[in-house]
């Protein structure tokens, strides 16, 4: 073993191996060794002017006394087999070219090493294609080679033999102009070899037997005490055997190699004697402290381990709590920490949405009052103004102030809680909508403090609303940014009232540029002009034309008809 820094390294043995003397480590230590007196060689110069001058040239003996020719490799058997088999699919031309070819596909190397008539199908399959018209191995050939090989089911045998065969089409895509979109295939060649590289590290751990659980059920039966540790605040050792990591409050058992059911409860016993006072011990941290994140994938941690998720409860502000917690607990102390985490999520929201909680607990006699309160609780905070014009013109100032003072704010465009616009309302909001619904989880929020957007990715626009932004043809403004463009316009001291110009102002509260505002405006029903150097834009609301109603005749209307009836 080598040595380290200071410390000096050491010798030793393994399986039969004889003991190293004193007069073998000097040797090794000073690096003497036995002078090589004889090189493998084989000729490199190869002549391919025909067959049999390439045969030849292969066979070549070598020209000094201290290079020994190496016995016939495998690529030289595969040579010589198709070009002394007339019977093969593999057509000999006598040029240098082809025979050149032919060698460089033959040395294609044999990892099945079992059936020796599919590496010669293999190498006569390559040369096929490389001496086309194409050139290539097509991308359908190659498709279907690997997807014969794509499969994790088997033994050891099955899946090495298949790691083999996808070695072997790795080789040939590797190679420079064999394949077609070659950087594909190696790139599929390799993640494939992978896939059943961990599929068979799987099956070979399968094949050995748990020692821990003997030494744990041993103790267990002698009533003998174990010396538990948990190394780096996760990794439990009882009695220095590694049995598992405890992750949170939940234990995950070393089960990945094949213990017996007997075995397995062996572990799971001693753990419980052993880790569930921990768990115990890390549950009252949790709730003395309160140290801990809801973060976006709907969990809630405890330093890096999640200990409870979110689902769907009976509204998207209660969320329902589930525990990930280990089963060795008793459910008396999981209801313990369960109301904890509950109460502790019910304060979170309310501190970020008590704007919104409290629309859904207004007490008023108003209906409007109520119906419009409840209608912006149901869309999160905020609605488009013409969805709620019915509610609207039947309020008047006094009822107005009541929703303001809950911080409902009345805009041009929407009505919205403009509290709910801030960084962490949006998150949490957002995050308790998806749980609510169970869908939309790849969505995600613009980046906070953007008031301007014209990117294409982001095409719900639901979502955005949600977010707080609206959209006008391919651009998002944020709405309170909306509202207050439309104060600024609205107080423009202009000479001609109808005509408002574009400011400096204007254009710095939208963080966007002169084109893209005015591409904005347009899509807002202005018209932009240009005078003097100076834009100008015109509210250009659009018309509406009314069709008239088609009268029907008292024969033509059944429910006239039925009106005319009498029934005495």
């Amino acid at each position: 073993r080598a040595g380290r820094y200071l410390n000096n390294g050491s010798f030793g043995i393994t399986g039969d191996c004889n003991e190293i003397n004193s007069e073998e480590v000097n040797l090794l230590e000073n690096h003497r060794f036995e002078e090589i007196n004889t090189i493998f060689w084989r000729n490199t110069d190869l002549n391919f002017a025909n067959s049999l001058n390439l045969i030849k040239s292969l066979e070549e003996k070598p020209n000094k006394p201290w290079f020994r020719r190496i016995q016939e490799c495998e690529d030289e058997k595969v040579l010589k087999y198709f070009l002394k088999n007339n019977n093969t699919n593999v057509k000999i031309v006598e040029k240098p070219n082809e025979l050149r070819l032919l060698w460089e596909c033959c040395q294609i190397p044999d990892f099945v090493k079992k059936n020796y008539g599919y590496h010669l199908e293999v190498v006569s399959k390559v040369f096929e294609f490389l001496n086309s018209k194409i050139g290539k191995i097509s991308n359908n050939y190659m498709k279907k080679q690997l997807s014969l090989l794509n499969k994790m089911d088997g033994n050891i045998d099955s899946i090495s033999n298949r790691i083999a065969n996808v070695r072997t089409w790795s080789y040939v895509s590797n190679k420079s102009n064999w394949v077609e979109n070659q950087d594909y295939w190696i790139e599929r060649t390799k993640f494939l070899e992978d896939k059943l590289s961990d599929r068979l590290h799987e099956e070979l751990t399968k094949s050995f037997i748990d020692k821990r659980a003997s030494v744990l059920a041993r103790g267990l039966k002698q009533d003998i005490t174990f010396d538990t540790k948990i190394v780096d605040n996760e990794k439990v050792m009882i009695n220095s055997q590694y049995i598992g990591q405890l992750k949170g409050l939940k234990l995950e058992l070393d089960l990945k190699i094949g213990a017996f059911d007997t075995d397995i409860k062996s572990l799971k016993k001693a753990a419980r004697q052993n880790v569930g006072p921990e768990i115990l011990n890390r549950m009252d941290q949790i709730i003395d402290t309160g140290i801990i994140d809801l973060k976006s994938d709907f969990k809630i941690y405890w330093g890096k381990f999640p200990i409870a998720r979110l689902s769907s409860g009976k509204d998207y502000l209660n969320p329902e709590i589930n525990l990930i917690i280990d089963d060795m607990i008793e459910n008396t102390d999981k209801i313990k920490l369960n109301t904890f985490l509950d109460n502790w999520i019910k304060k979170k929201i309310h501190q970020e949405l008590s704007n919104l909680i409290d629309l859904k607990f207004l007490k008023q006699k108003n209906p409007q009052i109520r119906a419009l309160a409840y209608h912006l609780y149901e869309n999160n905070g905020v609605v488009k103004r013409e969805e709620v014009l019915d509610f609207l013109n039947k309020l008047g100032q006094d009822e107005r102030k009541i929703l303001r003072n809950l911080g409902v704010k009345f805009g041009r465009y929407h009505v919205f809680l403009f509290k709910l616009f801030k960084p962490n309302a949006v998150s949490i909001r957002i995050l308790l909508w998806k749980n609510y619904h169970q869908k939309f989880f790849k969505l995600m929020p613009p980046t906070f403090g953007l008031n301007f957007i014209k990117e294409k990715q982001f095409e719900n626009k639901n979502f955005m609303l949600l977010c707080g932004f609206e959209k006008f043809d391919k651009f998002y403004v944020r709405i309170d940014i909306l509202e207050r463009l439309f104060i600024m316009i609205m107080n423009a001291n202009t000479e001609n009232k109808n005509e408002i110009k574009l400011t400096s102002e204007m254009l710095n509260l939208l963080g966007c540029s002169k084109d893209d505002f005015i591409n904005l405006i347009q899509s807002m029903n202005y018209k932009s002009i240009k005078k003097d150097e100076e834009i100008y834009f015109k509210y250009m609301p659009k018309k509406f034309i009314k069709k008239k109603k088609y009268k029907e005749s008292i024969k033509d209307n059944p429910f006239n008809v039925l009106n005319q009836l009498s029934f005495k």
